[in-house]
């Protein structure tokens, strides 16, 4: 699809600008209860507009280390696919992180978390929609990738299944899925008591669906897809971040010849749809 088209097609089927655009200020840091609770009881409009952006650019700290380290594995098993597609999208990070060759369309069920992407990402190569990837109108078209970023750990095993079999209609033959999620089946679930009983984010309730090694293998598999492979990256490096930006680069570096490949922390399935 040329440039800008995903973007022309979404706003022939969306309300208007002002309907997805936050009214003033206060709404853009407050939380909004407007689609209510997902089905594992947190609130994901409780998360302010753009929080998840904010930590990214600040480039100092664990967290945002973190983000910066694993868009950047996920941007490796694509950079040969041109149109992307972006599921769970939040407030348009990583579609921001994309260079010009990439025309992306990111799509996300919060609706504050969509206004801001739109006004801080939207241009006619990065286009935002409001909703599930099974309410994309037909006219956006087929996609060459297709990524899901830390998204299946919140939902459902039937709405991970609806999902992923939406996000596989939505590729070009040919084309390749991208999924991350924490590896269950490692020092993750460790990792996550520490944030739960010390940090600023309590993932109790928002991990819901825990993945291994193997059920992620399968999964893609009874997705139809060839090639598929499940991989683990990100280690201990984001947590030097604090010590160093450049030293927790030195140090994923080293982790990935050594560590990532056995136990890292957060698991990569890849497939390629059947011609």
């Amino acid at each position: 699809m040329r440039e800008g088209a995903v973007r022309s097609a979404l706003m022939r089927s969306q309300p208007g600008p002002a309907a997805d655009r936050p009214a003033d200020g206060a709404r853009q840091a407050a939380s909004s209860a407007s689609t209510g609770p997902s089905r594992s009881g947190f609130d994901y409009e409780s998360i302010p507009p753009g929080y998840y952006d904010h930590v990214f650019h600040r480039s100092r700290g664990a967290q945002s280390k973190w983000h910066h380290l694993k868009f950047e594995r996920v941007t490796q098993e694509i950079a040969s696919y041109a149109r992307v597609l972006d599921i769970g999208c939040g407030p348009g990070t990583f579609v921001g992180s994309l260079d010009e060759n990439h025309t992306t369309l990111g799509v996300d069920v919060s609706g504050q978390q969509v206004a801001y992407a739109n006004l801080r990402y939207g241009s006619p190569e990065r286009a935002f929609h409001h909703g599930t990837v099974g309410e994309l109108p037909e006219s956006v078209g087929e996609f060459d990738a297709v990524t899901a970023i830390e998204l299946i750990e919140h939902l459902s095993p039937e709405d991970v299944k609806e999902t992923l079999e939406a996000a596989v209609a939505r590729l070009r033959p040919g084309g390749k899925l991208v999924v991350t999620t924490p590896n269950f089946g490692g020092i993750w679930p460790l990792v996550e008591w520490g944030l739960n009983s010390f940090g600023d984010v309590d993932y109790e309730l928002q991990h819901t669906n825990k993945f291994t090694r193997s059920s992620l293998a399968v999964l893609i598999t009874m997705l139809g897809l060839r090639e598929a492979t499940v991989g683990t990256y990100l280690g201990t490096a984001p947590f030097v971040a604090s010590l160093g930006w450049r030293l927790a680069d030195c140090l994923a570096e080293v982790e990935r010849q050594f560590a990532e490949p056995r136990m890292g922390l957060l698991l990569v399935g890849t497939g390629i749809k059947p011609a």
